[in-house]
């Protein structure tokens, strides 16, 4: 006899960050072949998911900062949590009616993968509360069809990607480590960043396989660049000035995370504390977070 599914499922959907990014060429598609590794963080939206009798799909939203609804989440169609839910309906039948409730804290279009993540979890959610059984090559061909970075979150918290991203090969390698991120209040779109990149310029990266250890970890890390970088920095100056002061606190290395414009900087040993604060007073609408690499066997946290 199969179990009864849940009525209820909550999972904690991380951030993550690009440790390195190299545009390969531009498809016919319009996207880019990328190689990339992706590193889940201690930085979480808290998702929760409610059967319900009927009414449909509600979904509802705030800030874990503020308690309101986060500027720049929709609560319509354009939202991916939605979308997802969509989704699984239309692939497998089902007529979803449930309650979403979502506590938002990683910051919105920052290049952290947020929007991602939460339509990873609402895939998982979904298969658990209805009793579906896809195949974890059908899973993720449906995160696939939600966006580039959702493949990642159903996996392990690190991995190589290719392709546009969704091409994924768990790798492990030294954890040992911090992360400062620095999330400034600036919007830039992925397509208009990815659209800027100058294909001609020499590709770098650099290789965290086997890196078990601190000087393995630091030596991989010394090699890696983020080749959308510099089409961020045209856009958005400002940057440069981020990535300045996070340095100023000691990081061993200093990036911007995806398409951006979130900064952040490798520290092998804690940060100085204070750093939230001291990098948070410098600019209005800043948002500073010390996070670590996640550990867990998979990436999202479901209960």
């Amino acid at each position: 006899m199969s179990e009864i599914p849940p009525t209820r499922c909550e999972i904690w959907a991380p951030a993550k960050l690009n440790l390195g990014l190299r545009v390969v060429r531009r498809r016919d598609d319009g996207y880019h072949d990328l190689v990339t590794t992706f590193v889940a963080v201690d930085l979480y939206d808290h998702l929760v998911f409610t059967k319900r009798i009927a009414g449909g799909v509600s979904l509802e939203a705030r800030s874990a900062w503020t308690g309101a609804r986060p500027n720049g989440f929709p609560l319509d169609e354009r939202n991916l949590i939605l979308r997802a839910v969509r989704l699984v309906e239309r692939e497998t039948g089902i007529r979803a009616s449930l309650s979403i409730s979502i506590q938002k804290r990683i910051p919105i279009a920052a290049g952290l993968g947020g929007g991602s993540a939460d339509a990873a979890a609402t895939l998982v959610a979904m298969t658990r509360l209805y009793g579906l059984e896809p195949s974890s090559g059908q899973l993720v061909a449906w995160a696939g069809q939600l966006g580039s970075d959702v493949p990642f979150f159903l996996g392990e918290p690190m991995a190589e990607g290719r392709g546009r991203g969704d091409v994924l090969r768990p790798i492990r390698f030294f954890s040992g480590w911090w992360a400062v991120l620095v999330s400034p209040s600036i919007f830039l779109s992925a397509k208009e960043v990815y659209g800027g990149l100058d294909l001609t310029s020499e590709a770098r990266g650099g290789n965290f396989d086997d890196c078990r250890d601190r000087e393995g970890f630091l030596a991989a890390l010394r090699r890696i660049h983020n080749d959308l970088e510099p089409v961020v920095i045209r856009r958005a100056p400002e940057i440069l000035l981020w990535q300045g002061r996070v340095r100023e606190q000691g990081a061993a290395g200093v990036f911007v995370s995806g398409s951006g414009p979130t900064v952040f900087g490798v520290f092998m040993d804690q940060p100085p504390e204070g750093v939230v604060q001291s990098l948070g007073e410098r600019g209005a609408g800043i948002r500073v977070f010390v996070t670590r690499p996640v550990v867990t066997p998979t990436a999202l946290v479901v209960r």
